[in-house]
């Protein structure tokens, strides 16, 4: 399942555990061992701080579409 999740990161780079649920059409465990595998793995990462109701990020990725867009607010 985390391989199939990877797949979907591109297109979906921000992911709670229900939106996994429906991407990959799991059980909320199973969508949780996948995004608990990755975010260990590094590729998600948690930005909620939160111990419910959380959001994970695919942050390597949303760093790359970054590049070439800062604002320079000087």
């Amino acid at each position: 399942m985390a391989v199939r999740l990877l797949d979907q990161l591109p297109t979906h780079p921000v992911v709670t555990i229900p939106t996994v649920v429906k991407l990959l059409k799991t059980t909320k465990p199973t969508a949780g061992k996948a995004v608990h595998l990755l975010e260990d793995l590094g590729v998600l990462t948690e930005t909620t701080g939160k111990q419910r109701d959380r959001t994970f990020v695919y942050a390597r990725y949303l760093d790359k579409l970054r590049v070439g867009t800062e604002v320079d607010v000087g």
